[in-house]
């Protein structure tokens, strides 16, 4: 069975940014996100399975949700029998251990396991979502609520996880508990923020792959035809507009920071919302035609330099 080296390891072979923050939180913490972590990632990785057709990787997120929920003790097949579609070296030993995981999912103590449940099954539905919603189809979004459901559902929710675990695991060493509310609502937008991010960072992959994110109706109102995919002009508006959701969103994140005692927890949140920040700042400074062209990243020297501004400040 996996130990806690194993899911260490296995934790840095899939996510090197955030193993370097989660090693770092309190150990009654650490346990159930990077469980979590791990679990999310398997999901993703079953959503994303190169080679299968939908119908099929909408049966194994059926599976994982039925295990969850306890209406079923394992997976049909074996889900390393899709290692060698993958190619990803962490994720093909991933998928080969999802026995192991759900063993420990199942192990944890009850509070904590429900805060995980809760959150693995919004992303399940998120997962879902976005599977169904692309199809053959290139637009997934019609509006920009939409696009912050889908935020939610992926990102958002982990938000909140992370706030209900730090609370429930630590209790008065993680925050104030009369903040409890309101950090749920703040941390539910820097997870929405990261999420933002992300699909604004990546359009230069998604839009040539046929898929976006942004709102329909946001995108026709700056001018697009409905045929095909839109171009600069098109997207410029609609990416500078989110651009300053994210913004806004990591702002309000700062006043859950503060809020948070436990200094290793400070700096776990604090890293990402600072790296979060710089990629935006970097975006903007980019604009949308360099976006859409490349990809725009920290430079690792910077991640370090905000790993060392995230213990001290």
């Amino acid at each position: 069975m996996m130990s806690a080296m194993d899911q260490s390891e296995l934790l840095k072979s899939v996510s090197r940014s955030f193993y370097l923050s989660l090693r770092f939180l309190p150990r009654e913490m650490r346990e159930p996100v990077s469980l979590g972590y791990l679990l999310a990632r398997f999901s993703d990785t079953l959503a994303d399975a190169p080679g299968l057709p939908e119908s099929e990787r909408l049966v194994w997120l059926e599976e994982l949700r039925l295990i969850l929920q306890g209406n079923r003790d394992r997976f049909e097949k074996d889900p390393g029998v899709i290692a060698d579609r993958l190619s990803h070296e962490g994720e093909r030993v991933l998928v080969t251990r999802a026995d192991e995981l759900i063993h420990l999912y199942r192990s944890l103590d009850a509070a904590p396991r429900e805060h995980l449940f809760e959150v693995l099954l919004t992303i399940l539905h998120g997962q879902i979502w976005d599977l169904k919603a692309f199809g053959n189809r290139p637009f997934a979004c019609q509006t920009g609520d939409d696009l912050l459901r889908y935020t939610y559902w992926v990102a958002g929710s982990v938000g909140e996880y992370w706030t209900k675990t730090a609370f429930t695991v630590l209790g008065k060493r993680f925050a104030a508990p009369d903040q409890a509310t309101a950090m749920l609502m703040s941390g539910r937008k820097l997870g929405q923020a990261l999420q933002l991010t992300n699909i604004l960072r990546d359009l230069h992959e998604d839009l040539p792959r046929g898929r976006c994110y942004l709102p329909v109706d946001e995108l026709k109102a700056a001018g697009w035809s409905g045929e095909g995919m839109p171009d600069v002009a098109e997207v410029a508006p609609v990416f500078e507009k989110w651009i300053g959701v994210c913004r806004g969103f990591l702002e309000e994140a700062d006043g859950y920071i503060k809020q948070v005692r436990e200094p290793r927890v400070r700096f776990c949140t604090r890293l990402p919302r600072l790296l979060a920040g710089k990629t935006v700042d970097l975006l903007e400074e980019a604009g949308a035609e360099r976006v859409m062209q490349e990809r725009i990243k920290i430079p690792r020297s910077e991640v370090f330099r905000s790993a060392a501004w995230a213990v001290f400040c």
